[in-house]
């Protein structure tokens, strides 16, 4: 251990001596809790060294923490922390030092939070969580992207460390844009990008532009409770379940809705439905688009997983075909490279965009340049186009292990169709099984499978579950079936 792990710093214009400072800080650590009883601590040189004060001081405040019993000498051994010590209460929060209660912080803060704040779902620290789909932080380029980090940092790293551009590197904005063209049928300037950290930023910074005291957001049901979430903390606004059938959304349900009452947003996704997989189909699409027309309202895009496509050929997004500016496109690169790497991006008229900026400036001025400018990069050597092209086999290798494994040992008790693409498929309980029950019984063998009523909006039982495959390889995906069909 060295002291520098323990933040001491001292003050050398202070006018209380320095030994004193020492001696105190270390009784501090001490009654905190951070060094324990029997504990060894630095040597005397060890400790001038990181404190950067004359060894005679360093001696002279453990001379007097001995002799107050706060430490004790073994000869030829070294200098420990005390095992019988004056005072084990630490210092506690507002709290006198010898209240017992004083011996940890406190779990609750001493104020009101709004409500909106409070959890709706819980986190789950699990063996497997087959419930969303992720990218496979194994398959993530990394040697790409070091490479690329390195020339970001060699060649412009005094211009990426400093503040830079709000809406995102314009180098990556400009090969998103060149992306969206070849790929997905967007023909975008790159002042039309702006770029996030990740879709929850997105969201965020949607519903912060469009609402400022409420309003009312229509939403796939069943569909994604984080993004649900992830709007009603944003901006409080009301959100109204529409149902999804075979075809996607519908909109027949959507156009009664709007007929009743004012709705200023559409939350979908088109492609792969979230979560049942399903692709909203051509009539409806452009029916969508002439909904938002006749009613004004700005329907956002979530195209979460479109390089995912394993049979057939992609429908281009909605954003594609609207020719009057009511789609706001949101795209993900966290589900092309791996979870961690937060980088989204929103697709939207230049107005919206620079308003979705100001806001942005507010909430985090800037995102992180030398990933952008790595990424970007990766871009425009063709890394990114390789990746994706690799971990799209995986994945579609994947989906079908997957499926053979349940019709091999679950084919009594879930049915499905095979997704065409995206990162998971959903799964309906055939008659007579208790899917919520069973549901739970994997989680006590540590296999996390949300619950149908996850997935609805009202929390109704729904007797069908996602499950994903990206982020397993095909032995962990076996596994995961054989635990479900213990727990059947």
């Amino acid at each position: 251990m060295r002291i520098s792990d323990l933040a001491i710093s001292l003050d050398l214009n202070a006018k209380e001596p320095l030994q004193l400072q020492i001696s105190r800080a270390l009784v501090l650590v001490i009654r905190n809790g951070r060094i324990k009883p029997g504990m060894p601590l630095p040597g005397s040189r060890q400790l001038a060294e990181d404190l950067g004060v004359h060894r005679n001081t360093v001696l002279a405040a453990l001379r007097e923490l001995e002799a107050e019993g706060w430490i004790e000498t073994r000869q030829g051994s070294g200098t420990f922390v005390s095992e019988s010590l004056p005072d084990l209460a630490p210092y506690g929060w507002g709290q006198p030092s010898g209240d017992e209660a004083a011996r940890h912080p406190p779990m609750d803060p001493g104020y009101d939070l709004p409500s909106q704040l409070s959890p709706i779902t819980e986190p789950f620290q699990a063996l497997m969580d087959l419930s969303e789909g992720l990218a496979d932080v194994r398959l993530a380029p990394t040697e790409a992207m070091g490479r690329a980090y390195q020339r970001a940092i060699r060649l412009h790293g005094n211009e990426l460390l400093q503040y830079g551009e709000p809406k995102g590197n314009v180098l990556l904005r400009q090969a998103l844009s060149v992306m969206l063209s070849e790929r997905r049928g967007l023909v975008v300037d790159p002042d039309q990008i702006l770029v996030t950290r990740g879709s929850r930023m997105a969201l965020d910074l949607v519903t912060l532009s469009l609402f400022k005291q409420g309003g009312s957001i229509a939403v796939e049901d069943p569909g994604n409770r984080i993004a649900w979430e992830t709007m009603q903390q944003s901006s409080g606004v009301v959100l109204q379940p529409v149902p999804v059938d075979g075809e996607g959304m519908n909109l027949d349900a959507l156009e009664s809705l709007l007929k009743k009452q004012r709705v200023d947003l559409v939350y979908l996704t088109p492609h792969h439905q979230n979560p049942t997989t399903v692709a909203l189909s051509p009539n409806r699409r452009m029916r969508l688009l002439e909904l938002a027309q006749r009613y004004r309202m700005a329907v956002l895009e979530d195209d979460y997983d479109f390089e995912y496509q394993y049979d057939g050929r992609s429908m281009l997004p909605l954003a594609s075909g609207d020719p009057t500016g009511q789609v706001i496109y949101m795209g993900s690169l966290s589900k092309l490279i791996a979870p961690g790497v937060r980088l989204g991006f929103l697709v939207a008229p230049k107005g919206l965009v620079d308003r979705l900026t100001r806001v942005r400036l507010r909430m985090d001025s800037q995102g992180d340049r030398v990933l952008e400018w790595a990424v970007a990069d990766m871009f425009r050597d063709g890394d990114m186009a390789r990746h994706v092209r690799k971990v799209r086999k995986a994945y579609e290798a994947r989906r079908d292990h997957l499926i053979a494994c349940l019709r091999q040992h679950l084919g009594d008790a879930l049915s499905f169709d095979k997704p065409d693409g995206g990162l998971a498929l959903w799964a309906q309980a055939k008659p007579g099984l208790d899917l919520e029950s069973w549901v739970q019984r994997c989680r006590q063998q540590s296999l996390i499978i949300q619950p149908g009523s996850y997935f609805s909006f009202n929390r109704n039982p729904l007797g069908a579950t996602r499950l994903a495959f990206s982020q397993f390889e095909p032995g962990q995906l076996e596994n995961a079936v054989r635990r479900m069909k213990a727990c059947y």
